[in-house]
């Protein structure tokens, strides 16, 4: 079957499939899901506009089956992976992540304007440790497609399209939440369009573990889209503040995330 898998890029005209093809079929009734979804749509319309560019989308006829998503880096001449994704479980192990991959790697050996005319040194990529059961593992899949491992970083996989680049990538630091005193004793979130669904989803979690844990306390949310002075005088656009600290712990791992929680409550 896999002659017939057929990939575009992702444009203003198929951007509902690109985005519909992130819901899985038990989220389709979440209203915090589907919030997610229309955030990605204001992100791939952002990032279309900007750099002409955001996805690459496989299609089994004309069903779309699976996705590849990429931002380019133009200070270091890379392409960053951000997702690449198969959903549905009857398209799995027939090519399409293999052809989504192969496509990038053959369009950004390219000249591209983004980098003054030049082909991309590397496809660099961290992937997401959250394989269904019987769905081929993220990071196993890009090893076996030939990435390596950064050796200051091995959760970040990089892909030479340079003969003997090495990636060094720069060092950024992870942006510092600047303290408000109009945060202390509730609860910020902050949040923006972005390129996963789950990312706005999982904030909502947040919220609701945090309200079982602390009923009655107030909470805030700021859109950094439209609330761009807010966000950017906290230094963040997407995260979870608590009296006034921000909390690093993520959901899922509810124990820790509580107890960093009502530790932030108590601090003075």
């Amino acid at each position: 079957m896999e002659e017939a898998i057929r990939i575009v890029e992702a444009a203003e005209s198929n951007l509902n499939d690109l985005c519909e093809l992130c819901i899985p079929p038990e989220k389709q009734a979440d209203p915090a899901f589907m919030k997610g979804v229309e955030l990605k749509k204001i992100w791939a319309m952002d990032m279309i506009k900007q750099w002409g560019s955001v996805a690459k989308i496989a299609y089994l006829e004309d069903t779309p089956a699976g996705l590849i998503q990429y931002a380019p880096i133009p200070e270091e001449m890379v392409i960053y992976i951000t997702c690449i994704y198969v959903p549905r479980r009857e398209h799995w192990r027939r090519g399409i992540g293999k052809r989504l991959l192969a496509s990038l790697i053959e369009d950004m050996s390219r000249p591209k304007s983004w980098f003054g005319g030049k082909p991309s040194l590397a496809l660099v990529t961290r992937p997401f440790p959250g394989e269904k059961t019987g769905q081929y593992p993220a990071s196993r899949f890009f090893k076996d497609m030939g990435f390596k491992q950064v050796e200051e970083d091995p959760g970040l996989l990089y892909y030479p399209l340079k003969q003997g680049f090495v990636y060094q990538p720069a060092r950024r630091g992870e942006p510092a939440y600047v303290r408000q005193e109009d945060d202390r004793g509730r609860v910020v979130i902050i949040y923006s369009p972005s390129f996963c669904p789950f990312s706005y989803f999982f904030l909502k979690k947040a919220e609701q573990e945090i309200e079982k844990a602390v009923p009655g306390i107030s909470v805030r949310w700021i859109n950094g889209s439209e609330e761009p002075t807010e966000a950017k005088k906290r230094g963040i656009s997407e995260g979870i503040i608590v009296n006034g600290r921000l909390i690093r712990a993520f959901v899922l791992d509810r124990a820790t995330f509580i107890e960093e929680v009502l530790a932030a409550l108590k601090e003075e």
